[in-house]
């Protein structure tokens, strides 16, 4: 591969002897998969698209040399490595969890692909992997074993702090995770610090930290996929990692790249560019798709952000026996596409068939490509590559121009992989409304879209008694003999489980597994019976399964966390066609009222179970289980309402009271002072009081004694007038 060299008398170069490589790489990979055939379609294809841009820098001189000159990354990259000392950074932003995988015959030996199928997986959510290298001051300050929980918090902050750089240099989607639920832990968004490993025989060990946001935060909004994967934002300096990496030295104003090329910077109609966020958010697929669709167990769309730092870029110098300082920076997208339906078209003479016609956007950008008129690579990238797996039973007979490699078939293909060279087009560019393959069935098989799972992992919670009850959670890692029956080794399975202590009180003691195997026990439907004792019945006369106790495994390890957490590591071997079953008793937790969210009656997502299977030499595949939405007893949140309503008429009624008092008295105090009175003692006013009292009887009496001397008067003179 040529490499784009920079020497002192280059404008990328350093001083001296000292010289720097930059690559840059582009590639789409289609997989197209048969869906359900009907009477009038007798069969029909959907597509799975990987898109990635990679941008790797290499040094003769460590990290520290590198910083201090101009090379394509920017210094917020630079900056960013050398202050957290990383190893690796792994951002995923994905609408649903990878909790399975089918068997992938066409890929076993493309190891570029099974990487980038890799990085597509993750949990549900916005997920963000960093691993740290242990520095020589850091080894110091955590050997002691009193340390260890100060080690843990150290990393916490660190990794708070990283979250916080990468939001403030705009390479972290601002819209789609609020940091503060990763620092605060208020939304059970756990950070889960690892134990130091080294796997690799480097001279410091990597310390990884990972959490993750719920799936709400999985947005897929403008802002983040900027950030994430564009490199001009919708305003100036919005610029993510794709201006940061110099998006394989291009110019910025110009629409060159993939992601670039492809895709808009805006959601404006007067785009000539799509969207991707309507891609991502599914509304790119047709209207009418097959019934098996949803049956396919990746339905995943995802975003992500690979920062790979090699281990001599920290090291004080670099010798002739060691490897070259490399950072690399890989952005890539993955969606599903529905294709069109195919159409009767003449095979020769009077034969016809059905046969699909499809252009470079039909593949790529499905049925939302109006107004996208061509694809412009790089035309400074090492590569530029578009890979097309097509199944087994299909033929697709490419274009001419479209840069197909080693092309000894005049463009027919039977099935497998078909490659090209997007640097070889003409011009520069590719028309995506042209013709770039016709796409036919030459073989009668059963394309109903429905296949079995190879791998597979869930993780489930039970409450019998209501949805804020005590409970049990069910953790499951199986292995499907029917997606490999070529392949019978066992698989190595490196499961991770984390049990909240603040949403939940597990209760450790009632741990217990069992191990089902035979009988289709592999299958992702299966459904184990009730007790281990019916497994000797007929009903399971080819299923056998045993409990497994902690001690029987390769490899455990339980941890606990001062909050009540529980962090459980296990390593098992799993035969074909069987299961490992997990469940652990918990209680309710009742939870302080400042720990609830917002939305307290939705539920607390909680961190999702992690299995690695791995098969002899095979890549390692990784797995994550859909997030726990787990309901903690909830109060009657109108009750406080309540209560501080009747208090406050309380208060107001016994302050109102005193108020009034305290007004009158200091009113009648103000009065006396202004007309220089004094004020009377109390026994002087109950004296006047009791005068006042004797003087009304007083005159009451009197008025009595008038008139009765007056109505003897009138009698006496009435007498007299008689006689």
């Amino acid at each position: 591969m040529d490499s784009t060299t920079c020497t002192s008398n280059r404008p990328l170069g350093a001083t001296g002897a000292d010289q720097y490589s930059y690559f840059h790489d582009e590639s789409a990979t289609i997989k197209l998969y048969p869906a359900a055939s009907t009477s009038s379609r007798p069969w029909s294809m959907n597509a799975r698209v990987y898109l990635e841009s990679s941008s790797t820098l290499k040094s003769t001189t460590p990290l520290a040399g590198v910083e201090q000159t101009h090379t394509p990354f920017s210094d917020s990259v630079l900056k960013l490595i050398s202050r957290y000392s990383l190893r690796r950074l792994l951002i995923r932003v994905g609408d649903v969890a990878s909790t399975s995988i089918t068997d992938n015959n066409d890929i076993h030996n493309d190891v570029e692909q099974l990487l980038r199928e890799e990085r597509a997986r993750g949990p549900s959510g916005t997920s963000v992997l960093a691993s740290f290298i242990e520095t020589e001051n850091e080894v110091e300050n955590h050997s002691n074993k009193n340390s260890k929980r100060q080690s843990k918090d150290d990393y916490r902050y660190k990794y708070a702090s990283l979250l916080r750089y990468l939001l403030d240099n705009n390479l972290f989607p601002p819209c789609g995770a609020p940091l503060d639920s990763v620092r605060v832990r208020k939304h059970g968004h756990s950070t889960i610090v690892q134990p130091p490993k080294n796997e690799t025989k480097a001279k410091n060990n990597i310390v990884e930290v990972e959490s993750f946001l719920a799936a709400d935060a999985a947005t897929f909004c403008n802002p983040g996929i900027h950030a994430l994967l564009l490199s001009k934002g919708a305003k100036t300096g919005e610029g993510g990692w794709g201006a940061a990496a110099n998006n394989g030295a291009c110019h910025p104003d110009e629409n060159w790249g993939l992601f670039d090329s492809l895709f808009s910077s805006s959601s404006s109609s007067l785009s000539s560019s799509v969207v991707l966020s309507d891609l991502l958010l599914r509304s790119s697929l047709d209207s009418v798709l097959p019934s098996s669709w949803e049956s396919k167990p990746n339905k995943r769309h995802s975003i992500w952000i690979d920062l790979d730092v090699s281990d001599s870029c920290y090291h004080s110098q670099i010798g002739q026996e060691e490897d070259e300082c490399m950072i690399r920076v890989t952005r890539g997208a993955s969606y599903q596409i529905g294709l069109p339906s195919p159409t009767l078209q003449h095979a020769g003479g009077n034969e016809q068939r059905h046969a699909l016609n499809l252009s470079l956007g039909d593949v790529i950008l499905g049925n939302k490509r109006e107004g996208s008129k061509a694809w412009y690579p790089c035309p400074l990238s090492d590569s530029s590559k578009i890979s097309l797996y097509t199944p087994t039973g299909f033929t697709n007979k490419v274009a001419a121009g479209t840069g197909l490699i080693n092309n000894d078939t005049n463009g027919n293909i039977h099935g497998g992989k078909s490659e090209f060279n997007a640097l070889t087009w003409q011009n520069g560019y590719f028309d995506l409304g042209a013709l770039w393959t016709q796409l036919y069935q030459n073989e009668q098989g059963s394309n109903d879209g429905i296949s079995s799972s190879k791998f597979g992992i869930s993780r489930t919670v039970q409450r019998p008694l209501g949805l804020s009850s005590i409970g049990t959670i069910v953790s499951v890692f199986r292995y499907d003999q029917t997606a490999s029956q070529h392949n019978s080794a066992s698989v190595k399975v490196e499961s991770f489980d984390m049990l909240p202590g603040a949403l939940i009180k597990p209760k450790i003691h009632t741990l217990r597994m069992v191990l089902y195997e035979g009988g289709g026990a592999g299958r992702d439907r299966f459904i184990p019976p009730l007790n281990t004792n019916e497994c000797s019945s007929n009903r399971y006369s080819s299923l056998r399964c045993s409990e497994v106790m902690l001690s029987d495994l390769k490899d455990h390890n339980l941890l606990l966390n001062p909050d009540g957490t529980w962090l459980i590591e296990r390593t098992v071997m799993l035969n074909p066609d069987s299961s490992l079953w997990m469940m652990v008793d918990f209680d309710e937790a009742y939870l302080p009222f400042q720990k609830f969210p917002a939305d307290a009656n939705r539920g607390i997502d909680a961190f999702p179970s992690r299995a690695r299977f791995s098969i002899e030499a095979a890549t390692p595949i990784t797995l994550y289980s859909s997030s726990l939405l787990l309901l903690p007893p909830v109060p009657d949140m109108s009750m406080p309402f309540n209560v501080i309503s009747l208090s406050c008429t309380l208060w107001a009624f016994v302050l109102g009271s005193l108020l009034n008092i305290l007004v009158k008295r200091a009113t009648e105090s103000v009065k006396t002072d202004f007309t220089g009175e004094k004020e009377k003692r109390p026994i002087d006013k109950l004296k006047e009081k009791f005068k006042d009292k004797i003087g009304r009887l007083k005159s009451v009496f009197r008025k009595e004694a008038k008139a009765n001397a007056a109505t003897n008067t009138d009698e006496s003179a009435e007498m007299d007038a008689n006689k």
